[in-house]
């Protein structure tokens, strides 16, 4: 996600022009400003009468009506005949969890992964309570991509092993029944990334998830795997970024999230150990975004003259011009980045990308991509950036709907696409067996050849 801030102005990357005259971003305010409007302006209840209920709904409607950028790439939907048909099954819902999921499949429609509905925060151990094994759709296959831990029961799931059942249910039946109904994305890779990794095993915190699996040797076990709140599965280990030295003195540095100012922080005081290596490999394949101006900090310290940044088209909804037939126009917007640190990293680079790669990430990958600073290897993005437009609903949940529609510098689309690597690597199943991460070794060859 990005940081942007509109009232006859536009920012993006902490740049704003208004008038000509160049002011600065106040992501401090930013923050406290969506924070403050998501937790205070519903209380959370888990009672809601049908007038909050409707309520909750026509909130929804509006602000896609006149906030979502993307309606062109769903010609055949019509999104008020759509509110129309909603208005029974809100009504019809009985309990605050199938409410917020009714509302989810609503703004599902907009086929957009940065058009969501979240329950209330009080409601997350009941919905997003996960375990930490993930898979990943491999050859065809779901397969235990990555454990997360040591510790037992967890640590006995085999990695590259293809799992067959979750709960008694065969994972595809399990899948289309609780899984898929609920969740949002952008494009095919997308769909898959989320399904078989965050979204499979989510659920209630007090209960456990009983799988299936089949390992190399046709052998089948069951686990069964209690499930831990979130941020207590993924914020311990997954942190910002990570940085070693790899066999011929090339650098892998993993970037994990650009949501914390603290990693341009984090980058710096590594950047002179990154500075000794003879190559560097950028990994951004779990990076699901953030703030798009860390990542330009950061890419502006492997660069030694301006770049550009995505191009972005906005909406502007005109009252007065609603009555002289002219309601809305667009304009597009395109910025560059200067470097503003010195002596930067200029010895060869190469960047990994995958379907996890999403939103500031993506930005990162097309300023990468569009000045040529690298090869990029893996698989192609997520392919859903913009600028949300947070609002809160009934009960004390909330939602967001994409507000702005980014495309390359020169105009090419990735929203709904995704931006393809120049070498496609993708995990094979033998791979995961072995404990090969395969993109890794492709970049480190090429580089070493390069050289």
């Amino acid at each position: 996600m990005k940081n942007l801030l509109f009232i006859l102005t536009f920012m993006f990357a902490g740049h704003v022009l208004t008038f000509g005259q160049p002011v600065y971003f106040d992501s401090t305010n930013y923050v406290k400003h969506y924070s403050e409007r998501w937790n205070k302006t519903f209380p959370f209840k888990t009672d809601l009468t049908e007038a909050e209920k409707l309520q909750g709904l026509s909130i929804c409607w509006a602000e896609a009506k006149y906030n979502f950028a993307n309606f062109d790439q769903i010609p055949s939907l019509d999104w008020d005949s759509l509110y129309l048909a909603y208005i029974p099954k809100v009504k019809n819902t009985n309990s605050i969890l199938e409410y917020y999921r009714t509302l989810g499949t609503f703004i599902r429609e907009l086929k957009d992964g940065h058009s969501q509905v979240m329950a209330p925060r009080e409601m997350f151990d009941s919905v997003f309570a996960n375990v930490p094994v993930m898979l990943k759709w491999v050859e065809g296959q779901p397969v235990v991509w990555k454990v997360f831990t040591k510790e037992q029961p967890w640590a006995a799931v085999p990695v590259g092993a293809i799992v067959e059942s979750v709960n008694g249910m065969p994972i595809q039946d399990y899948i289309r029944k609780n899984v898929s109904p609920y969740v949002f994305y952008h494009t095919p890779q997308d769909s898959l990334a989320r399904l078989y990794s965050f979204n499979l095993f989510a659920g209630k915190a007090d209960q456990s998830v009983t799988i299936t699996v089949r390992d190399a040797k046709g052998q089948k076990s069951t686990h069964t795997l209690p499930r831990q709140t979130a941020s207590k599965i993924f914020e311990p280990r997954f942190g910002l970024l990570e940085f070693e030295v790899l066999p011929g003195n090339i650098g892998y540095l993993q970037l994990k999230s650009f949501n914390d100012p603290r990693i341009v922080e984090q980058f710096d005081s590594l950047f002179a150990e990154i500075s000794a290596t003879d190559a560097l490999i950028i990994d951004v394949r779990l990076n699901g975004g953030g703030n798009s101006d860390n990542g330009y900090q950061i890419l502006g310290r492997l660069v030694t003259e301006p770049f550009m940044q995505s191009k972005s088209y906005l909406r502007h909804y005109f009252p007065t011009g609603r009555a002289w037939g002219e309601p809305e126009s667009l304009s597009s917007n395109l910025y560059d980045w200067k470097p503003f640190k010195p002596n930067p990293y200029t010895k060869p680079v190469a960047l990994l990308i995958g379907p996890k790669t999403y939103s500031a990430a993506e930005d990162f990958t097309v300023a990468f991509t569009h000045i040529g600073r690298g090869p990029v290897f893996g698989e192609t993005t997520g392919g859903s950036t913009g600028q949300p437009v947070f609002f809160s609903l009934p009960g004390g949940g909330g939602a967001f709907v994409c507000s702005k529609r980014d495309v390359f510098p020169d105009g090419r689309e990735f929203m709904g696409v995704g931006i393809p690597p120049d070498f496609t690597v993708k995990d094979t199943i033998e791979g995961l067996r072995q404990g090969r991460d395969e993109a890794l070794e492709a970049a480190m060859k090429h580089l070493k050849k390069e050289r």
